[in-house]
């Protein structure tokens, strides 16, 4: 198993992550400032620099008034198509 930090799914949750927050009309430090999280926070998210884990994209989600379920189920429908 190779380090998920460089997988096709890691790929599909940083990109899934852009747009929930560019649907919620928030810039990365917006968001972060929401977060109370250091202004890179996002971007290095974004850019695959670092990992989010499950209770950090709960929480980006509700930040962008989105639904961590649905969101999940969107990420998981993803990677079905590329398995």
């Amino acid at each position: 198993m190779k380090k998920t930090i460089h997988s096709k799914q890691s790929e599909i949750i940083r990109q899934a992550l852009k747009e929930i927050r560019e649907n919620a009309g928030l810039t990365q430090r917006e968001l972060c400032r929401i977060l109370d999280r250091e202004h890179t926070f996002i971007s290095k998210c974004e850019l695959g620099e670092r990992r989010v884990d499950l209770a950090e994209f709960y929480w980006i989600c509700k930040a962008c008034n989105a639904s961590p379920r649905k969101e999940a189920e969107k990420l998981m429908k993803a990677f079905e198509s590329h398995d």
